[in-house]
């Protein structure tokens, strides 16, 4: 893997982050509002949303669109999951953690099921530079 890849699997991960945190503080928040109002968590909220799709618009500059955007939602999704149950105390059922293994599994396909851009012979089809 060229460093130029290396460097978008590396915004890809972190637009994940920021989306699993800004939308963790999204329901955060609403326990704050008696501390510091309701603006504060609106507003990092918006900006880690914001951070996060900035980096998945530099992720999809050299990794196919499809694979950024399973990992970016299927990946937040379960890691999304995970935070509302380990810090916001919801209740992971059965049902829901089969579904959370299917959306990984549907990640890893879509993955595995996408060319890379590679033409075989060595050379980029489409590097993904302007």
């Amino acid at each position: 893997m060229s460093s130029v890849r290396a460097y978008h699997w590396v915004c890809l991960v972190g637009a994940i982050a920021f989306e699993v945190a800004g939308t963790t503080i999204m329901k955060a928040a609403q326990s704050w509002e008696m501390l510091y109002g309701p603006q504060l968590g609106i507003v990092l909220m918006l900006v880690l949303i914001g951070l996060s799709y900035y980096l998945l618009s530099l992720a999809t500059t050299a990794l196919p669109v499809g694979v950024a955007f399973a990992f970016w939602e299927g990946l937040g999704l379960l890691f999304i999951t995970l935070s509302s149950v380990l810090l916001l105390g919801e209740e992971m059922t059965l049902k829901r953690f089969v579904a959370l293994c299917a959306v990984a599994g549907g990640v890893l396909l879509v993955h595995h099921g996408t060319s890379s851009g590679d033409a075989g012979d060595g050379t980029a089809v489409n590097s993904g530079r302007c």
